[in-house]
């Protein structure tokens, strides 16, 4: 009995040493999701930490819910006001009232495992160097094979080029806006999200000015949440499209956050708009044409091979090639359409 005794005792002592965290949610016409979204955010392995939801200008039934659940529980505080700010500035004004040492941004389309947010501070907690880190997202296994193989499509390698955390990447990590992680500290230096970015992306500029201030960022496979990926083939492709939009944005504010992975998706857009109309009257032009759709050929069979593995449905042989064109053509358009009327 002295033994168990003194083993709570310790136990007791490191969960009294962890920081204070307030975890941070931009909510906008969430009641599909919510409930169950906050239902997981109260039981979390963790013993310091307040949720503030910022209801953003929400016209259906997101904040009569969130109201609700203030009432019952504490830990739940509620933001709101009457005019559309986006997801930038909703979190800026619950970073505002937030009273933690640790913020942490995730979206109300999500559940989340008891020991997420424990797994995802860890590194912040250790290491005085780093200063934000993230986690993965992944669909939950009752969700629809068409959004399993978004799933896939954008954490894997040939999909994205390993962006989004995977083990192989060709750039530098910047977090995902669902699952992440900053000291207070760190956006007392180097600010809060940029509101000029207001559509995707804001949390890559964010990153690049903590790289700037001398900070760490730092990816933290075991933290993951369960991400409700509620979009059809279409809204992918509009969702990947202001993506692409989004990250020109991000390159303008943020010229330091430029890497050459960046617009190879828009540079292999060009290139097969230019050789493709010189074929008509060039035969070479219509060789090296047909050389880079053969090539990207192999690469989606590829790619359609290991998503079948990994997803182990026999119909996503057929969707992840989709997916990844969609991926990569809607993201390059993006780029150009920006990069054109801006």
């Amino acid at each position: 009995m002295k033994k168990a005794a003194n083993k709570t005792s310790k136990e007791s002592v490191k969960e009294n040493t962890l920081p204070f965290i307030s975890i941070i949610i931009s909510v906008y016409n969430e009641e599909k999701t919510l409930q169950q979204c906050l239902d997981s955010l109260l039981v979390l392995q963790y013993p310091n930490y307040e949720v503030i939801m910022v209801n953003d200008a929400s016209k259906d039934n997101t904040l009569a819910i969130l109201q609700e659940y203030q009432q019952k529980n504490n830990k739940i505080k509620v933001v709101t006001y009457s005019v559309n700010k986006g997801v930038p500035g909703a979190r800026n004004e619950g970073m505002k009232v937030a009273k933690g040492d640790i913020f942490v941004f995730t979206d109300a389309d999500a559940t989340f495992v008891p020991e997420w947010p424990l797994k995802l501070i860890e590194p912040l907690v250790n290491n005085p160097k780093i200063g934000a880190t993230g986690g993965r997202d992944i669909a939950p296994p009752n969700q629809p094979l068409v959004h399993k193989c978004i799933d896939y499509t954008l954490t894997s390698f040939i999909g994205t080029a390993g962006l989004r955390g995977a083990k192989v990447r060709l750039a530098k990590y910047s977090v995902t806006g669902c699952n992440f992680a900053v000291k207070r500290e760190v956006v007392g230096k180097v600010g809060m999200h940029d509101e000029r970015i207001r559509w995707r992306g804001e949390e890559k500029e964010w990153c690049q000015r903590m790289r700037e201030g001398g900070y760490e960022i730092q990816f933290v496979p075991e933290s993951y949440i369960l991400h409700y990926r509620r979009i059809s083939l279409k809204s992918f492709w509009t969702q990947t499209y202001k993506s692409g939009k989004a990250r020109f944005d991000i390159l303008k504010v943020a010229p330091g956050s430029f890497q050459l992975i960046h617009i190879v998706p828009s540079l292999f857009v060009l290139y097969l708009l230019i050789t493709g109309l010189f074929s008509i009257i060039s035969s070479y032009s219509f060789t090296i044409f047909t050389l880079a759709l053969g090539i990207y050929l192999v690469v989606l069979i590829i790619q359609s091979a290991l998503g079948t593995l990994r997803i182990k449905k026999m119909n996503s042989l057929f969707i992840v090639p989709l997916t990844t064109v969609i991926m990569h053509f809607a993201y390059g358009l993006g780029f150009i359409r920006k990069f054109l009327h801006d």
